[in-house]
């Protein structure tokens, strides 16, 4: 019976992992670019410079990641549109900040809400814990792709307390 039992809860938990890296793959899929619609690309919980580039020194405090998103991005005349999807349950009714950034950007730039070409706009999640915004900008001379980053604001740090950024710059 004790064999079963644990053969039980072996499989119990190989299914789980199964389940749980094949909803990973699923929730992270990306798209290349289509000319017939909006790319897909998926958000990661990794901290990014305004280049593009990963923060290699992050914060302290590690990070675990609550929730997980995707971003659908088109190109409409000059205009980029990203429609951003998170979903965080742990955290319902969280306010997050979203900036689409315009690249590319030296790294000596800066990209936070009020720099030259980004927009930044804020998404409420809901009691489930899922949220959605439209943010769109114009598309600045010289820009030749997009991204998105999401971050909640920490009370006690200039860091966030949690981020996700686009898993790759979208050619506009």
């Amino acid at each position: 019976m004790r064999t079963l039992t644990r053969l039980g809860l072996s499989a119990a938990a190989i299914t789980l992992v199964n389940f749980s890296a094949m909803t990973f793959a699923v929730e992270t899929a990306v798209a290349g670019p289509d000319a017939t619609g909006p790319t897909r690309v998926g958000l990661r919980a990794a901290l990014k410079g305004c280049d593009f580039s990963v923060v290699n020194n992050a914060p302290v405090v590690p990070f675990v990641a609550m929730g997980y998103g995707q971003a659908l991005i088109s190109k409409a005349g000059s205009t980029a549109v990203a429609e951003v999807h998170l979903t965080n349950t742990a955290e319902p009714g969280m306010h997050f900040d979203v900036g689409l950034i315009q690249a590319p950007r030296p790294s000596s730039a800066t990209c936070g809400p009020g720099a030259p070409g980004t927009t930044f706009t804020g998404m409420d999640l809901d009691g489930g814990g899922q949220g959605t915004v439209t943010i769109q900008s114009p598309i600045q001379q010289g820009t030749t792709g997009v991204w998105v980053f999401i971050q909640r604001p920490n009370p006690h740090s200039q860091n966030p307390a949690e981020f996700y950024t686009s898993e790759f710059v979208v050619p506009v």
